[in-house]
């Protein structure tokens, strides 16, 4: 009786409804998400930040209204399309596996929403893969993602500046700060989701010495917890970024250069920093 405690149960998709986050869990990191843009769309209503370093050393080159400047390669565009596909087809089919009301008057059975989802993770991983070869062994460039004290200056600057304890405002790097948190939130995010998934997915989880470490139905049902938690919070972090990209005017021209690659100098330098 005593290796009963290790058991491993076959999760079937059958059970797919079950040993879930509980849904006003799930929907309060949806609304806390939305609530964010509105309030930042309230602040910003009455008061845009102006880079207060522009009010002493004016820009150079802005004299040409036409000029471009490179603001994501080939490689970066692609990558970031790819993922974006990934990652809709993930929430989608997770979605449908999730939620026990359908979004769709089609009836599609749980195992075909389950196969979307691996060809998900499948084109997630793979363009991971090709992304850290890219950055790491063919572009040999300082990251501008990397996070250091002077990025930290600066987002603590721009939170003094949205509650108004400061009118100081920094020139951004090549990314803005919350850009780059944001990139290093969802990494994280993304990670735990397929760490998670992959515990919960029978296939590889048989590959796991979990008994070995006494780890039984318990660590199974907190993981499936933890991957709606995490599902949770990825949805919440999405819309703040669809926000910022689409409903802020100053950023069209750097969301519109996610597909042409290029953005305009003089536009670039109102809020951006050449020397980063």
């Amino acid at each position: 009786m005593t290796g009963e405690q290790f058991s491993l149960p076959a999760f079937t998709m059958a059970e797919y409804n079950l040993y879930r986050l509980n849904d006003e869990i799930f929907w309060t990191f949806i609304v806390a998400g939305l609530f964010f843009c509105i309030i930042h769309a309230s602040r910003r209503a009455f008061r845009q930040p102006f880079p207060t370093d522009l009010l002493h050393e004016p820009p150079a080159g802005t004299d040409s209204k036409e000029e471009l400047t490179e603001r994501y390669t080939l490689f970066q565009r692609i990558y970031h399309w790819v993922n974006t596909v990934a990652v809709f087809m993930l929430i989608v089919s997770g979605w449908m596996i999730y939620q026990p009301r359908k979004l769709t008057s089609v009836e599609v059975p749980p195992s075909s929403w389950f196969l979307w989802h691996r060809w998900g993770v499948a084109l997630l991983l793979v363009g991971l893969g090709f992304h850290v070869i890219y950055e790491s062994f063919i572009v040999r460039r300082p990251n501008p993602m990397a996070i250091n004290l002077d990025e930290v200056k600066r987002i603590l600057s721009i939170i003094k500046n949205f509650f108004g304890l400061s009118r100081s405002y920094p020139l951004a790097g090549k990314y803005h700060p919350g850009q780059i948190i944001f990139h290093w939130a969802v990494a994280a995010n993304l990670f735990l989701l397929t760490l998670t998934g992959f515990v919960i997915w029978k296939p590889f989880r048989d590959l796991l010495p979990l008994s070995l470490f006494g780890l039984g139905w318990d660590f199974i049902f907190y993981n499936r917890l933890l991957h709606g938690f995490f599902s949770a919070t990825l949805i919440a972090s999405l819309i703040g970024h669809i926000y910022f990209a689409l409903f802020i005017k100053k950023n069209w021209g750097e969301t519109k250069s996610m597909i042409t690659g290029r953005v305009l100098l003089h536009e670039y330098l109102r809020s951006h920093s050449l020397n980063d």
